[in-house]
């Protein structure tokens, strides 16, 4: 509706705003990994105090550094996908929520994340291992036309293809409607690591939640505005 320059300058101005609501979203510290018990210790280690002590009850001899056993912090290969319906009946509101869903994504991961948006077929916009910024992302986001069926499926399975590389799969599905285009997606969302799913309405609460489920994620029903920033949190948790 809008001429082409006055158009760019809105989304210009909205991006900023949303990139500015994302970084009160989202959590920017260092992702943690899970705690590994291995002998010996080293910088930024924790000790195992009672392990330690009882190998050194069973080899005096080699002395307390020798002995000593802690935990170390295993920083997994995790990587994340946001898949986002763009089908027509994601208008309005529900769109700029799923703009503010990815600008929080990017804030919190800063890299190894992707983000997929789908109808019938799918559109990349970000790749897992491309710089693109969040600003670029937004204006991807507004550009595309909403259009088209609900193929959660595709979108599972070419999210999965692009966390092929990852040892820990995780995946977000932003939808407002349940899938009426394509395969089960069941059978690939139980494939994730964990796979967190955001309704809005007028998708059917109990059906989509089939979903995360099987993905062993979280599962979020946003009827506003106000309860985005509280699903997006459970998402990075």
């Amino acid at each position: 509706m809008l001429k082409n320059d006055v158009r760019s300058s809105a989304i210009r101005i909205a991006s900023r705003l949303i990139i500015k609501i994302a970084k009160q979203i989202a959590d920017t510290g260092c992702r943690s990994g899970k705690m590994k018990l291995v002998d010996g210790f080293s910088d930024g280690a924790e000790i195992e105090f009672d392990r330690s002590l009882e190998k050194y009850t069973e080899q005096p001899e080699l002395g307390i550094l020798d002995n000593l056993v802690s935990y170390v912090r295993h920083q997994e290969k995790i990587a994340f996908v946001m898949m986002f319906d763009h089908s027509y009946s994601m208008k309005g509101m529900k769109i700029i929520l799923a703009a503010i869903t990815a600008a929080a994504i990017a804030q919190h991961f800063k890299k190894d994340y992707g983000i997929l948006a789908f109808s019938n077929q799918v559109t990349v916009l970000k790749d897992i291992d491309s710089s693109t910024g969040p600003e670029t992302v937004l204006q991807r986001l507004f550009s595309l036309e909403l259009t088209g069926d609900t193929d959660v499926s595709l979108v599972l399975k070419t999210g999965l293809e692009h966390l092929s590389g990852y040892q820990d799969k995780r995946g977000l599905i932003l939808t407002d409607g349940a899938w009426n285009r394509g395969e089960d997606p069941l059978p690939a969302a139980s494939r994730f690591d964990k796979l967190n799913v955001i309704g809005f309405p007028p998708a059917k609460n109990e059906k989509i939640r089939q979903l995360a489920v099987q993905g062993d994620g979280n599962f979020s029903f946003v009827k506003d505005e106000t309860e985005i920033a509280c699903a997006i949190l459970d998402c990075l948790n």
